[in-house]
């Protein structure tokens, strides 16, 4: 998944010599006005909520991209730019999840201002990541998605280790909120630890011949390994890619072939959730929804996108409900 930037946007950087030192948030009240709270600044909402799973109060915390929106076609505004001046620590994902985003922020990043890349970091701490697009499945496609997976969040494994990342980053700027982080990080993992239970059972009574995930693009491979599924199909590796008719063709087949019962929509993702949708009608087959990177009023925390997507899995793969 990788973001776009529209040759307009470059008119955005002349606007910092008219928003220096501003100091409005997306809501309208200043941020850190009282002068003690870390602005944090995050690229996607996902991530603004695991750090205020661990900054809590303490921190005052924004999303780069607003909830719902699609990376692939955002563009900032005046007063993102002015927000990223104003952050004293920004979190991103990193493996060129965010290519344009970090356009955006590097050049606006003040000195000194830490931007941590919470998979990167996870990766250098043992967490094994995937190739992008799934691997050989793909390999023809490996030339224009180089690297690994950046969807690394999707697996609740992953996520303790994004939480520890972001207490540590939020303790180096803010070293008296040291205890406040510890105890709210422990907090967090015991609700992970809730999560992971909720899951596993959810989704334990899919028969396995039904565990198959066909869906927009391809994201959901650390979620497939996590639940013991299988990725068994995409409309296109990221968003924006036009796939041939060959390639429809192709995944109507392995829709009926393999008997998937169901495929799975992206609620920020247009195009290709609709050209999904047709080769749902085409096959046969019952559209659902599964949440990989942005969060919405209906799901509005990373706990409430993975009980869902576990919920959605369960209800469309044929599994038993009690």
């Amino acid at each position: 998944m990788f973001l776009r930037l529209a040759p307009a946007t470059v008119a955005l950087f002349a606007t910092l010599l008219l928003v220096a030192c501003g100091s409005d948030g997306r809501d309208g009240t200043p941020t850190g006005a009282d002068g003690e709270n870390p602005r944090v600044m995050t690229s996607l909402d996902i991530f603004a909520d695991f750090v205020r799973e661990v900054g809590g109060d303490r921190v005052e915390v924004t999303a780069l991209l607003p909830s719902g929106a699609d990376p692939h076609t955002y563009e900032p505004t005046p007063s993102d730019i002015r927000r990223i001046t104003e952050a004293e620590i920004i979190f991103v994902n990193g493996l060129d999840l965010e290519a344009a985003a970090l356009k955006v922020i590097e050049p606006n990043l003040p000195s000194g201002v830490p931007m941590i890349e919470l998979a990167e970091e996870a990766s250098e701490a043992g967490v094994a990541l995937r190739p992008f697009g799934g691997g050989e499945e793909h390999e023809e496609d490996q030339h224009v998605h180089e690297g690994a997976d950046p969807h690394v969040w999707l697996s609740v494994d992953n996520v303790r280790e994004y939480a520890r990342i972001i207490r540590d980053g939020l303790t180096d700027v803010d070293p008296e909120g040291a205890p406040q982080y510890e105890e709210n990080y422990q907090s967090h993992l015991a609700r992970l630890d809730g999560l992971d239970e909720y899951v596993r059972e959810a989704v334990s009574t899919v028969p396995p011949e039904r565990r198959k995930i066909v869906s927009t693009h391809a994201a959901f491979g650390y979620m497939a390994d996590y639940m013991d599924f299988e990725v068994a199909g995409v409309v296109a590796i990221s968003p924006g890619q036009d796939p041939s008719p060959r390639d429809i063709a192709d995944l109507t087949n392995a829709i009926k072939d393999q008997g998937v019962p169901a495929v799975f929509t992206e609620p920020q993702i247009g195009a290709d959730s609709r050209l999904l949708e047709q080769i749902a009608a085409d096959a046969g087959v019952q559209v659902c929804t599964l949440y990989s990177d942005t969060l919405t009023d209906d799901v509005p925390t990373y706990i409430d996108m993975m009980r869902f997507n576990a919920d959605e899995l369960l209800r469309c793969l044929g599994g038993a409900s009690d």
